[in-house]
């Protein structure tokens, strides 16, 4: 199960998708690993293709020639790519444009490419994809709000109950009460009560980035950033106002927000959701999955955890001498059980395969650095089947698996705002215990069957096999102390025969 996963030989080496959006056309460049492709290249020009497209559904002439003056300079760069899967996908800007043929005949000219225009049920389909295939949702409303359509999916166990496209965006010139009415006719919308939205598109990560700036939020990750429906209104009512209240809003986003902020509010009103869940997926990662589970077998192998399927392909990349996450696994398990009086609602055993997977993140890097590099790297890394909280207790479990317990270097900031305190001592508790085994066995992996963990009437007895006894220094008791005094444990080493 922790096995690094290896690239299918059916994958292309690259996948390039251009995303043909109402405001914005994107490419994005992936190295195929598996299951988790990760992004060499990913750039946003701000075309606007989809303004002026309303009342009359015309394609204005000066936005389609932005719009090829940005394609022909991705086609340059696609072209310098050997062994490239490409998909070039259009949506409601050209999707809705009567004169729709002024910019496609020539765009595909230039790509020397034929351009998907979606249909709105397909574009819905891929935008819950790429969600559903990362992030651990079971039952929830996702929106996708882009320039020139609003997709709405309701999910049920994982599975698409309803979902619709209507014709509004960010460059809309449609009135507030008339994307009202057009939400309020959408009848399924008024049974979200409860539920989390989670906000896909660019107008949402403006508002989780507007959030943070004001809150002083510490983690500055965006996706699976959680907003409670007061604080989102309150925000978006800032925006909305006259003057605009736009800090912590990235200026390409200036000219958009007050309308999708008008849009967002009209949501947050008829769903009366729980929280708002911003998302940094895209139609593009549901792509991606599209394009891997067609070209692979790889479907059949859905029910494994997305967390764990990305950091097996981070943790292949990352190697010291050989493959060992299956065993430090093994090793830590004992401790896993204790948990569950520490962590409250996150789940302990994926966290800790998790946290055992991604070890040797940075085993590579200047010793008195590689604490800090661990916590911030952990932050930054884009998996997106991470909550906050998740997200943070793994970080904080990877700095004290390289910081120990003498190290002068702190943390980069406090957890205290997502992570209680019990959550925060388990991980120093798991990240002492993941330091301990590899101090123990130097990295290697046939070194871990030397060593065993329990806890027993409140003591963590360490099994060390004599053949290997000398492996087991006084500095490795201490370590061992040092993780049993995290959770006012005893400690007690005991050798045994092969």
């Amino acid at each position: 199960m922790f096995e690094p996963s290896l690239k299918s030989n059916n994958l292309a080496d690259y996948i390039g998708v251009i995303d043909i959006g109402s405001s914005s056309i994107r490419l994005v460049i992936f190295k195929t690993m598996g299951r988790f492709p990760f992004p060499l290249f990913n750039e946003r020009v701000t075309c606007r293709l989809g303004e002026g497209l309303e009342p009359e559904n015309i394609l204005q002439p000066e936005r389609i020639k932005i719009a090829l003056e940005t394609l022909d300079r991705f086609s340059h760069i696609l072209q310098s790519l050997p062994n490239l899967s490409l998909k070039i996908i259009a949506t409601a800007a050209t999707r809705r444009a009567q004169n729709a043929k002024d910019f496609l005949i020539p765009a595909q000219g230039i790509l020397n490419h034929k351009i998907e225009v979606l249909k709105q049920e397909e574009e819905a389909r891929l935008v819950s994809l790429g969600l559903l295939s990362n992030f651990n949702i079971c039952d929830g409303l996702i929106a996708d709000l882009g320039g020139g359509s609003l997709e709405l999916i309701h999910v049920r166990n994982r599975k698409t109950l309803h979902s619709i496209s209507l014709d509004v965006g960010h460059l809309s010139i449609k009135s507030q009460a008339e994307i009202f009415e057009m939400c309020t006719n959408v009848e399924w919308l008024s049974h979200m009560e409860g539920l989390n939205l989670y906000g896909v598109g660019g107008s949402f990560r403006a508002l989780g980035s507007a959030y943070i700036h004001k809150t002083k939020y510490p983690l500055g990750m965006i996706h699976a950033l959680s907003i409670s429906r007061i604080a989102a209104n309150s925000l978006l009512n800032k925006i909305i106002a006259e003057p605009f209240d736009l800090a912590g809003i990235p200026k390409g986003r200036h000219f958009s927000m007050p309308k999708a902020s008008e849009i967002i509010k009209c949501l947050l009103s008829i769903t009366n959701v729980k929280n708002l869940v911003i998302s940094g997926t895209s139609i593009r990662d549901g792509l991606i999955a599209r394009e891997i589970l067609e070209q692979t077998e790889l479907d059949r192998h859905t029910k494994r955890d997305p967390l764990h399927v990305a950091c097996s392909e981070i943790a292949a990349h990352r190697l010291r001498f050989s493959i060992l996450n299956k065993n430090l696994f093994k090793f830590i398990e004992p401790c896993i059980s204790i948990g569950t009086t520490y962590m409250e609602n996150l789940n302990t055993q994926r966290l800790v395969q998790a946290a055992c997977l991604l070890s040797e993140i940075c085993w590579d890097e200047e010793p008195s650095m590689r604490a800090t590099l661990a916590f911030e790297k952990i932050n930054a890394l884009p998996i997106y089947s991470l909550s906050h909280p998740e997200r943070l207790w793994i970080s904080i479990t990877l700095f004290h698996r390289y910081n120990g317990v003498k190290s002068i270097v702190k943390q980069p900031f406090s957890a205290d705002f997502i992570l209680t305190k019990q959550q925060q001592k388990y991980a120093l508790f798991i990240g002492l215990g993941l330091r301990l085994g590899l101090n123990f066995s130097a990295g290697i992996n046939k070194n871990l069957n030397y060593i065993k963990l329990q806890i027993r009437q409140k003591t963590l007895i360490c099994e060390v096999t004599n053949s290997a006894s000398s492996l087991f220094t006084s500095q490795i008791e201490n370590r061992l102390i040092n993780v049993a005094n995290t959770l006012s444990l005893g400690a007690k080493i005991s050798y045994v025969n092969e």
